[in-house]
C-alpha cells in the first residue's frame, strides 16, 4: 500500500515538473520586424530586415547556431547570402543583412526563421515565422524624381524670368521711359471703353512724371551738398581746406612764417637807390682827345 502511494506521488511530482518545463519553454517571441510581413518599398541596395524579440539574443554559444535558423530566398526559392548581426546597444535587436548583394527591383523576397532560434537564456522560439516582403520598383522611382527634377527646373527658369522682368521694369523706372498703350487692344481684352483706358493710362503717366521730378530735385540736392566733384575719374574740391577741417591736430608752422615774412616786407619797404645799379651810356661823339 506505501509503496503504491509512493509511486502515485512520485507519477504526479513528474508530471508538475513537465508542465513546468512546457510552460517556460518557447517565451522568446518575435514582438516586431521591419519590414513587417507582406510590406512593400524595401530598398534594393544594402538591404536587411531588423527583427525585434523580446529578450536578450547576444550569446557567444548560440550565434553559429542562429546563424543556421535564418534564410533569405527570392521568389524562386534561391537562397541569398546573409549575415546575422546582433545589436549590444538594443536589447532583442537582430539585423539579418544580404551579404555583398543587391536585391532585384520589383521581387518579393522571403526571410524564414526557424523555431530553434534562441535567446541568450537559452529559451527557443518556439514555432516557424515566415516574412514576405517586395522591393521597390527602381523604374517608377527614376521616373518620378526625373519628373520632380523637371518641375524645379520649370520652377528656377520662372523664378529667373520674372526677376529679370522685374529688373528691365526697374531700369525703364530709372530712366524714366512710358511704356506705350494701344487703348484699342487693352479695351479688347479687358472689355472696359476707351476713354477709361486713355483716362487711366494718362493718369499713372501723371503720377509717374511727379514721381521723377522728386527723384531727379532729390539727387539735386543731393549734389548741391557734396563737396567733391569726379571729373574723368578725379576728384576736384571746391577749395583748399584746413587739415582741422578733416579732424587733424598737426600744426605746420608753415602760415605763421609767411605771415611774418609778409609783415617784415610791408615795414621794410624800397630802400634801394633810384640809380644804384645803373651804369651811365656816354656818347663816342661826347669823347674829346
Amino acid at each position: 500500500m506505501k509503496k503504491s502511494i509512493s509511486a502515485v506521488a512520485a507519477l504526479a511530482l513528474l508530471l508538475v515538473m513537465m508542465t513546468t518545463s512546457l510552460c517556460f519553454a518557447g517565451t522568446l517571441k518575435l514582438e516586431d520586424s521591419y519590414p513587417r510581413d507582406n510590406e512593400k518599398g524595401m530598398q534594393v541596395e544594402n538591404s536587411g530586415v531588423k527583427l525585434y524579440f523580446n529578450q536578450n539574443m547576444i550569446n557567444k554559444e548560440n550565434v553559429k547556431e542562429n546563424l543556421k535558423s535564418f534564410k533569405l530566398t527570392d521568389a524562386k526559392g534561391k537562397a541569398l547570402p546573409i549575415r546575422v548581426v546582433y545589436s549590444p546597444k538594443e536589447e532583442g535587436l537582430v539585423l539579418v543583412l544580404v551579404n555583398k548583394q543587391t536585391l532585384a527591383s520589383d521581387s518579393s523576397y522571403k526571410l524564414f526563421i526557424s523555431k530553434n532560434v534562441t535567446a541568450a537564456s537559452g529559451d527557443s522560439l518556439g514555432k516557424n515565422q515566415v516574412i514576405h516582403f517586395n522591393t521597390i520598383d527602381t523604374s517608377s522611382s527614376m521616373k518620378a524624381n526625373m519628373v520632380m527634377m523637371g518641375i524645379m527646373m520649370v520652377g528656377v527658369i520662372w523664378a529667373s524670368s520674372k526677376a529679370a522682368k522685374k529688373q528691365v521694369e526697374k531700369e525703364k523706372e530709372e530712366a524714366g521711359a512710358e511704356e506705350p498703350v494701344n487703348p484699342y487692344k487693352v479695351a479688347k481684352e479687358t472689355g472696359k471703353s476707351v476713354e477709361e483706358i486713355v483716362a487711366k493710362d494718362q493718369k499713372e503717366k501723371e503720377k509717374h512724371r511727379r514721381k521723377m521730378e522728386r527723384k531727379l530735385a532729390r539727387e539735386a540736392d543731393e549734389d548741391e551738398e557734396d563737396d567733391e566733384i569726379i571729373e574723368n575719374d578725379n576728384k576736384r574740391v571746391k577749395g583748399p581746406r584746413p587739415i582741422s577741417a578733416g579732424g587733424g591736430t598737426y600744426i605746420t608752422g608753415r602760415k605763421a612764417a609767411a605771415e611774418e615774412a609778409a609783415r617784415k616786407k610791408a615795414l621794410a619797404g624800397t630802400t634801394r637807390p633810384k640809380n644804384k645799379g645803373k651804369k651811365k651810356i656816354i656818347n663816342k661823339d661826347q669823347l674829346t682827345l
